[in-house]
């Protein structure tokens, strides 16, 4: 990481200065030190010791994403309590802040409590090159196994998590999937939160079921496809059950017309889309009966 000195040198401002060229040096200095302390990417907390003539630097990372780095949970724990204000700070390059660095290092789950009271917000923030929130680190972590409370409490500090995809388009349920010593729990919580997130394709074309499948944690694989079935027959059982004729066509997803931001034309049109998909079965199983009659 480069720091600011990197970025900025030290300047050395001569005494020969008049009244105005004093004026002007300390307005330079606390415009340099507003800005400095607003460069997010640099990721570090700036001080300044300024006089009219001379600017000295002094750059001091975060104390707290230090403590989080090295896994010192009782440092972090104090940090908190005595600046709680650090937890909003992001630490490194990147623009992650101190809960999803935690998430990522594997902190224990009275460290997640204290970081999302200090900063509620951060469950709702994405950051990192992979562009995801708390609850995409938690379980992609390689520090330790998903843990059923860690995600409870992040789900219910921001539920729309689990409708969230990452930069890959990878949601919650994809990295489940990928994950090993994943409770049934989990996998429950993440597909009752969102059920179709079950059929949704990340960018590499791939289901959450085939991560499933190439899960080398066999007890994992185990509940994940279980998960991902019971699921498949509820949805299914509620489209059935949700299902109401139109046009002499039935649509499984009625709830499209219940969309208020959707235009006319887009009702329209997914209607459409639904009445083809219905003619397509139709004349799919008149020719299956077809060939069964001719055999």
């Amino acid at each position: 990481m480069m720091t600011a000195d990197q970025h900025f040198p030290t300047t050395e401002i001569s005494n020969e200065y008049d009244d105005d060229d004093a004026s002007f040096a300390s307005s330079a200095a606390e415009q340099l030190e507003n800005f400095m302390i607003n460069l997010c990417n640099l990721g570090q907390y700036v001080t300044f010791e300024s006089d009219p003539y001379v600017m000295r630097k002094i750059v001091h990372t975060n104390p707290l994403s230090d403590a989080i780095s090295r896994r010192d949970w009782q440092e972090a724990k104090k940090i908190l309590t005595s600046k709680p204000s650090l937890a909003k700070a992001t630490s490194s390059c990147d623009g992650m802040i101190p809960l999803h660095q935690a998430l990522d290092a594997g902190a224990p789950e009275k460290i997640i409590k204290k970081l999302l009271e200090a900063y509620p917000r951060a469950a709702h923030t994405k950051c990192g090159e992979q562009n995801r929130l708390p609850i995409h680190y938690h379980l992609a972590s390689k520090a330790t196994a998903p843990s059923d409370s860690i995600v409870s409490l992040l789900v219910d500090s921001f539920p729309e998590s689990t409708r969230a995809g990452d930069a890959k388009n990878q949601f919650p349920i994809h990295l489940a999937c990928q994950a090993t010593q994943v409770s049934e729990h989990i996998f429950a919580l993440l597909l009752t939160s969102y059920p179709e997130g079950a059929i949704v394709r990340d960018i590499h074309g791939n289901y959450p079921c085939d991560y499933a499948n190439w899960n080398e944690d066999a007890v994992t694989k185990e509940i994940a496809l279980a998960a991902l079935v019971q699921n498949d027959i509820i949805s299914s059982s509620a489209r059935r059950r949700n299902s109401q004729e139109i046009g002499g066509k039935f649509l499984s997803n009625p709830r499209i017309f219940d969309e208020p931001r959707a235009s006319a034309r887009t009702q329209k049109r997914k209607r459409l889309q639904n009445e083809n998909f219905s003619m397509l079965n139709e004349s799919f199983s008149m020719m299956t009966e077809y060939d069964e009659l001719h055999q």
